[in-house]
């Protein structure tokens, strides 16, 4: 991507180096920034911290798999001392302040240019995390079952970047890269990937790790990390803070343990089976990456580098799935239309996206339906984007077509497509068919009630018929049920512009920018609604309470940030 760009992932980087250093200590965190160290005969050059984390992992007898011949030729290593992952019911961070924590971050995250918006792929992702969580629940699994305040709130994301890579931050969000879905060959591997970092979640090994002291550090270094990000987006400043011989030592700090990332696996295999995918999954899809770029060499995924990935593991997961009798689990269609809409979202340049045209032509010759499917999808949604409706119609019939060959009788598969739905609707109303497009919309959320992209292609088609006071009614309900979702409160701000609600306009931007972290501007914005004419005293004692409540959420974040920790 462009260098000019600001990186989601540069700020999710820092972030996850805050947590690094909470964990492991300021003194030796900085010492580790200094001086790139060295683990047993691994020697470290270039980017070369997943050499050091497979070393480290592999050094150990424990980590080995009881079917894999003995390592009589290895030399004797040192003993590796690994952070200590403290008493889950001890000192460690409570369910509550982990997700505050995460929140914050989220905050930071969601206005990056990086953080993808594209409403489908938001859906994909979280429905599959609803449905593996249910599965965590009914197997009965350690943390699935929380209620109250204990409770996750899962949320998964995606960011728009051709790496291969995942994480889980604080408080239950995971992050998924688009080239990591890009890369999968089936649901089943995105979902083994989706349950190995809810595993992560639910073991608590972000938050088994942080004690009240930790975290002090990590909010007292965070202004530091994001004021160097800031900088290393000015092409004329130096940007090496994340760069060459301490990015070796920060991603080395970054890995999770190795005793966390077996116990990450058992735990995401058994929500995997539960959840009625196929085990093969992870064994398989970690196989074609070991096969794909080499596990020993520099240009390692990124999800290798902070999930030390062996032979071992691989071996570890390919043992546990012989323990499942085999069974044929096919691929939801919609797994094809996310990945063509991923491979849009990180197409970034024009240039890239005639490049990724003619790839979308080329996989729409394939023999196998699915990339036939994605292919056919891809050009729809490329059209789309320039303008050429009738031409994006005849690719999305296509599609629809060999959809629907696919989805044979009996089979799981959903004949109906979200994906192929809410394009239908948004041509549809790029075509001024307005009553179409809404109609579309209507019949999709009803088959997806929870869908973001459906609800929003509903509240558009509302607007553009002039009917904001039904889009009102409506996004009203849904910000008062999911009152921590932006998207809803943009788009009821919008909707009261065009009702002419001066008040209420404002204060839904408000609620918009407080959820952003722009704390300054959503203060503004109900000040501004408070002193607008037009609300009557319902809608004026809102705005107050709201006002007087972000206020003291900003002096909070304020006094959270100014603390040292044992530097101050």
């Amino acid at each position: 991507m462009p260098q000019s760009r600001p990186s989601v992932f540069r700020r999710i980087l820092a972030y996850q180096l805050i947590l690094a250093l909470a964990f492991s200590g300021v003194g030796s965190a900085y010492a580790a920034l200094s001086t790139p160290p060295v683990l047993g005969d691994v020697s470290v050059q270039g980017d070369s911290a997943a050499i050091q984390n497979i070393g480290r992992a592999m050094q150990s007898p424990e980590a080995r798999s009881p079917n894999l011949p003995n390592r009589n030729t290895l030399q004797s290593q040192p003993t590796i001392v690994l952070p200590d992952m403290g008493d889950p019911g001890g000192d460690s961070l409570s369910r509550v302040d982990e997700r505050h924590y995460g929140e914050m971050i989220m905050r930071q995250i969601r206005p990056d240019p990086d953080y993808s918006n594209d409403l489908p792929i938001y859906d994909f992702l979280n429905q599959m995390e609803r449905r593996l969580l249910l599965a965590a629940k009914k197997a009965q699994l350690g943390g699935a079952n929380e209620q109250g305040s204990g409770a996750y709130n899962f949320e998964v994301f995606a960011v728009k970047d051709s790496s291969i890579n995942a994480f889980a931050l604080p408080g239950g969000f995971i992050g998924f890269h688009t080239g990591l879905i890009v890369s999968a060959d089936s649901d089943s591997e995105v979902a083994s990937v989706m349950g190995h970092e809810t595993g992560h979640v639910l073991q608590r090994h972000l938050a088994r790790q942080m004690d009240r002291q930790g975290m002090n550090t990590m909010i007292a270094l965070a202004g530091i990390l994001i004021g160097a990000l800031a900088a290393s987006r000015n092409p004329g400043a130096a940007a090496g803070v994340i760069q060459g011989g301490q990015a070796i030592a920060i991603n080395n700090q970054l890995s999770y343990s190795r005793d966390s990332e077996r116990e990450a696996d058992r735990v995401g295999f058994q929500i995997l089976d539960a959840s009625g995918y196929d085990v093969n999954g992870a064994p398989g899809f970690f196989q074609r990456l070991q096969k794909a770029t080499g596990i020993m060499d520099n240009g390692v995924p990124a999800y290798v580098r902070t999930h030390p990935l062996t032979t071992d593991r691989i071996a570890d997961m390919q043992d546990r799935a012989r323990t499942v009798p085999p069974k044929i689990v096919p691929t939801a269609v919609e797994f094809y239309f996310i990945k063509a809409r991923a491979r849009m979202e990180q197409s970034g340049t024009t240039s890239g996206l005639y490049d990724l045209k003619n790839q979308f032509e080329s996989l729409s010759k394939q023999s196998q339906p699915g990339k036939q499917m994605e292919g056919f999808y891809g050009l729809s949604l490329i059209a789309q984007r320039q303008g050429k409706i009738d031409q994006a119609e005849t690719y999305l019939q296509q599609a629809r077509n060999v959809a629907h060959a696919s989805s044979t009788s009996g089979s799981p598969v959903q004949r109906q497509s979200l994906s192929l739905d809410i394009t239908a609707s948004e041509l549809a109303l790029a075509k001024g068919k307005n009553e179409e497009a809404l109609q579309i919309a209507q019949s999709t959320l009803k088959a997806y009630p929870q869908s973001y992209a459906a609800g929003a292609a509903m509240v558009n088609a509302y607007l553009k018929l002039g009917r904001s006071s039904d889009a009102i009614a409506w996004l009203k309900a849904r910000t008062k049920s999911q009152p921590n979702e932006i998207i809803w409160w943009g788009m009821l701000s919008n909707a009261y512009d065009q009702a002419k609600n001066v008040p209420m306009r404002h204060y839904a931007l408000g609620e918009k920018y407080a959820l952003e972290g722009s704390w300054l501007a959503a203060i503004e914005q109900l000040k501004i609604a408070r002193s607008a004419s037009g609300s009557d005293f319902y809608q004026n004692s809102t705005i107050d309470a709201r006002l007087r409540e972000i206020q003291r959420q900003y002096q909070d974040e304020l006094r959270e940030q100014s603390k040292k920790g044992p530097m101050g």
